[in-house]
């Protein structure tokens, strides 16, 4: 029971600095969004606000790295997929309104929190990089690829909000497929020469 509610307090706080960012939410808000008096907040988070985001954006960012690791086996357009299908059950569960919390932070003056989000950001990239040398991609290229990924996901998703629609997640993915398959076409056509 008490590991389920810390947990819920965990998710609700992604969601809510997903939504306003880190600095706009105060804890008897992020308290609120996970429905526990604020009293529990302190109890399962005695660094207070602070460390209840801190753990929100590290339980998301390490979200987002399972999905991509458990769909890279299947290659970088199983692994796209998978990010990009997380964000749309964020983005369809809380009517457009939340958005990804790493990216929350690494906008805000705390330092702590935006190298935590940029920490996040190099380890889903690291990530999709093997899975893209794995499919053939040059190891020069794979890491600019992967953050090209990374980049137009997370755009992708601020635009979804903006426009309350899936269509610039959708049109992102379209792009991004036919870059993986010339990047991979082009590793093998130089190989090949």
């Amino acid at each position: 029971m008490a590991q389920d509610t810390r947990d819920r307090m965990i998710h609700g706080a992604a969601l809510l600095v997903g939504t306003h960012g880190a600095k706009s939410a105060s804890l008897r808000d992020l308290a609120r969004e996970a429905g526990v008096p604020l009293g529990s907040t302190y109890h399962y988070f005695p660094e207070g606000k602070r460390q209840l985001v801190g753990e929100a954006v590290a339980a998301a960012g390490e979200r987002v790295e399972r999905l991509i690791t458990r769909a890279k086996v299947q290659g970088p357009d199983a692994a796209m997929d998978a990010i990009a299908d997380g964000w749309r059950t964020v983005l369809e569960s809380t009517d457009f309104r939340s958005g990804c919390p790493v990216l929350a932070v690494a906008l805000e003056e705390d330092p702590a929190l935006r190298t935590m989000a940029m920490t996040i950001f190099e380890r889903w990239q690291e990530s999709l990089a093997e899975a893209l040398i794995a499919d053939g991609v040059g190891p020069e290229r794979a890491p600019r690829l992967a953050r090209t990924v990374v980049a137009a996901i997370e755009g992708a998703i601020a635009l979804c909000r903006a426009e309350h629609s899936f269509v610039p997640l959708d049109d992102v993915l379209a792009e991004l497929r036919v870059t993986l398959v010339e990047a991979g076409s082009s590793q093998t056509r130089s190989r090949a020469n």
